[in-house]
């Protein structure tokens, strides 16, 4: 077995233009890991965790096994809500590892559970902010192009959702929304909005980006909306600081733009090969390997030794 020192002389190489390490495991094969092993690791899903390729994910789902085995504290950091993202362990992962998506950290940061499920955290948009919102895309006849999420349901103001389909598919989400009006979607408490254009929320000039809300790249060309400042670090933070802990003590792989400022917060990050270059340049580390080649798995591999 290799040691991570000397996996160092042979495997990493230095960008000089990103100034960031690459890494691949591709040679040597298990590696004795030198990195300090945090306690908690915050895994991205779609286009990090999350592959197509069937083997590939297979080796993500038993990586994700062995970390929760050697008891150190695994979750899901994600743009999906809970009940969109724990099915993508699989039925057997989910028996044999008691991970049920708590800890976890959902819709970009807007919510999160604690170890015993409670929720530590919960960021709705406030009543003056959906009012003005809901008046804009009724003005406008947008309503088709709008979902709203709260912590349980996906709803809409119109009965036509073929706009958002794919987006929902692609979270595996495979109902219909609820169909709702205005005053009933007033009395929800929204924490994730996804709009089929950015121009949806950007051409609100009563809005002001990263202040009202964030917006960041969804699925299928959609963009996901939280309120304020929320952001996946900032849910990482509420996490940890719940626990007495900080940012040295979490470990965090990603791909896309909603994954910046967690990489940018841990002191252990990574980024997959399939990442944008604007987006990996805020990893600590850089991973030779895609989702689709088990990227997850070999960072397992390189942090735990396992």
């Amino acid at each position: 077995m290799v040691t991570l020192s000397q996996f160092y002389s042979y495997i990493f190489i230095m960008s000089v233009a990103a100034s960031k390490i690459c890494l691949s495991t591709d040679i040597f094969g298990p590696v004795k890991s030198d990195f300090y092993r945090p306690k908690y690791f915050a895994v991205d899903i779609d286009g990090t965790f999350l592959t197509h390729n069937d083997d590939a994910q297979e080796k993500n789902r038993q990586a994700f096994s062995r970390v929760v085995a050697a008891e150190y504290n695994i979750f899901f950091c994600t743009g999906r809500p809970l009940s969109c993202s724990i099915g993508v362990l699989g039925d057997n992962y989910i028996k044999s590892t008691g991970y049920s998506g708590y800890p976890g950290i959902y819709h970009n940061g807007a919510v999160v559970y604690g170890h015993a499920g409670e929720v530590l955290r919960m960021v709705k948009f406030s009543r003056d902010f959906m009012t003005a919102f809901c008046q804009y895309i009724e003005n406008n006849g947008l309503q088709r192009y709008v979902l709203f999420a709260d912590m349980y349901n996906f709803y809409m103001l119109d009965n036509d959702c073929s706009q958002l389909r794919h987006a929902m598919d692609e979270i595996n989400y495979r109902g219909d929304p609820l169909v709702v009006s205005v005053d009933d979607i007033l009395t929800k408490n929204i924490t994730l909005i996804t709009v089929r254009g950015a121009e949806i929320i950007t051409k609100q000039t009563h809005f002001v980006r990263d202040v009202d809300y964030v917006m960041k790249a969804g699925s299928i060309g959609c963009f996901d909306i939280t309120a304020g400042r929320c952001t996946k670090a900032e849910g990482l933070k509420v996490l940890l600081e719940k626990y007495g802990l900080g940012p040295k003590d979490c470990g965090f792989i990603g791909n896309g733009t909603n994954d910046i400022e967690a990489m940018d917060l841990c002191e252990l990050s990574f980024a997959v090969r399939n990442s944008e270059p604007t987006v990996a340049d805020h990893a600590k580390y850089h991973l030779n390997e895609t989702n689709d080649e088990a990227a997850f798995a070999k960072a397992i591999d390189i942090v735990y030794g396992l």
